[in-house]
């Protein structure tokens, strides 16, 4: 009986083994190629925030990036997508039409259309609209490849 489970439980090493060793050989995606993206090309959702259009997803690497998020966002007033949070990528905000109000590390600031927000790994950041019209923002974001994460930034 105590070989039965001895052997058992080698096997259920072996197996969880060759299973993690199949999940870490999982084919990466490749980097990006030279493309130019139509609006139509975009995955578009919504809510009751607004809509978001996403152009290259999170997770899609380029040549100098291990992944590189791009989307146009419209948020309806008085709406945001998420609170104020942070994440290991750097990001930038442009925002194309209304007004609102950005969050950088706890400062409230009043935004409008031709303004541009930085926020580097590990910023708390955050959007939102605090106009009377929607807003329109695009949003590019991306972790280098290589550069380690920041330590300890809060998952969203």
């Amino acid at each position: 009986m105590k070989l039965r489970s001895t052997l058992s439980a080698g096997a259920l090493m072996l197996a969880s083994f060759y299973a993690g060793t199949l999940w870490a050989q999982k084919p990466a995606k490749p980097p990006l190629e030279s493309h130019i993206w139509k609006a139509t090309e975009a995955r578009r959702s919504t809510g009751s925030w607004g809509w978001i259009s996403i152009y290259t997803e999170d997770g899609q690497p380029s040549v100098g990036t291990s992944s590189v998020l791009t989307a146009e966002l419209e948020f309806l007033p008085g709406k945001q997508l998420q609170p104020p949070h942070q994440h290991a990528e750097e990001e930038f905000q442009y925002v194309i039409e209304g007004s609102g109000t950005w969050s950088l590390n706890g400062k409230d600031v009043p935004l409008q259309a031709g303004d541009l927000m930085y926020s580097k790994p590990g910023d708390l950041h955050g959007i939102r609209n605090s106009g009377d019209k929607p807003m329109r923002f695009f949003v590019f974001k991306w972790k280098a490849a290589g550069v380690a994460d920041p330590a300890n930034p809060a998952s969203p």
